[in-house]
């Protein structure tokens, strides 16, 4: 783990990484979804149209998960004294556990 960039930085560079592989997925995923889902004689603009509302949307997202991420992780490194993989670990239920009250719950 010593060959990552150090705290400050990291959370830049992860938060970059995650925004590039938010927009190269959501793009693909996007371009496949609305060619399907589009009328046969307008899919290609249909696809195009799919992208570039919804691939910005996706690695937004993904940026913004990437950002809570490192920054949890580089939180843990400095009260821990540690670079190890618990810090990952407890960084990712961290994350977990702050967005999952915005989802509603249904009480049985």
């Amino acid at each position: 783990m010593s060959d990552r960039e150090p705290c400050p930085y990291r959370i830049l560079d992860d938060c970059g990484g995650a925004l590039a592989l938010g927009a190269v997925g959501g793009s693909i995923f996007h371009a496949a979804r609305a060619y399907r889902n589009s009328p046969p004689g307008t899919r290609w603009k249909g696809m195009i149209n799919g992208v570039k509302v919804r691939a910005p949307v996706v690695g937004g997202q993904f940026a913004v998960w990437g950002l809570f991420f490192s920054s949890f992780d580089c939180s843990l490194a400095g009260l821990r004294r540690k670079e190890d993989p618990w810090n990952s670990i407890i960084a990712g239920l961290s994350l977990i556990h702050i967005s999952e009250p915005t989802r509603p719950r249904l009480i049985s």
